[in-house]
């Protein structure tokens, strides 16, 4: 049993997916296995798993949907599949920084009991929504939060907690599942820390996928807020405190957990 699982939905971008595995390879010590979720790509995607087959040996696993089921569905079946003791997923477009996943999961190993996840930073060029921040060679790295609570775009868990919680809610396509999954970690009386020192690179790719799926992800932030009891959004100021990291008030009236 491998002690990582690196969960990785992909579909159409076999370039990424390349760089995202080279930077796991060349940069992650931990015993791991990458199971990546290939989403019916028609491009060079195939040819490009191949390659790191051959290199990565059992550390890699391949899923291939006949059909594209989206980002959510993808990660739950990830997630599903993979036999770690602790779990991420992470996008096709990121990359993280050598002894990233390493550090990050030496902080889970050691966390007190109440720590449900620890949260990842990554690249993100808005002001809007920014928790905490950190350099990394010159770089500026950030977390953020959803209306004062503090959420994982890529977040570090025992599998068990992934189980327990019913993994990613399927009513939501591709946006809002992964800020509903930390809520619910709230929920749960668990924290999200920040895994200080590990760093994830992203291009945050627009391609014709995610100008297709822009609709869809509009509903699915629609759907998060319809769901979660938070406080309105303030347009004045960022009203993220970290002494109080929490804001989340709990389900709404009448909406259900989905597994």
């Amino acid at each position: 049993m491998p002690q990582l699982s690196i969960v990785i939905p992909s579909c159409e971008r076999a370039e990424m997916l390349e760089r995202c595995l080279a930077a796991i390879e060349q940069g992650t010590a931990c015993d791991y296995e990458a199971v990546v979720v290939d989403g019916a790509s028609t491009d060079d995607t195939p040819v490009v798993l191949e390659a790191a087959r051959r290199r990565m040996g059992g550390r890699l696993r391949i899923i291939r949907e006949e059909q594209r089921q989206g980002f959510v569905r993808a990660v739950n079946r990830g997630f599903r599949t993979a036999s770690g003791q602790y779990m991420i997923w992470i996008n096709d477009d990121a990359r993280p920084l050598a002894g990233s996943l390493d550090l990050a999961l030496g902080q889970m190993v050691a966390a007190p009991a109440d720590v449900g996840m620890v949260a990842l930073f990554h690249r993100w060029n808005s002001p809007r929504n920014v928790a905490y921040e950190m350099e990394v060679g010159g770089r500026n790295y950030r977390l953020l939060h959803v209306r004062g609570t503090l959420y994982a775009n890529f977040g570090l868990a025992k599998r068990q907690t992934y189980a327990s919680l019913g993994y990613f809610d399927e009513r939501f396509f591709f946006n809002g599942a992964d800020p509903d999954f930390c809520l619910r970690v709230w929920q749960a009386g668990m924290r999200i820390e920040p895994a200080y020192g590990a760093a994830i690179d992203h291009d945050e790719h627009e391609d014709s996928r995610r100008q297709t799926d822009a609709e869809r992800g509009r509903g699915d932030n629609q759907k998060l807020f319809e769901k979660w009891d938070l406080p309105e959004k303030n347009l004045l100021r960022n009203d993220f405190d970290p002494l109080k990291p929490c804001t989340l008030r709990g389900l709404r009236d009448g909406v259900a957990m989905a597994a």
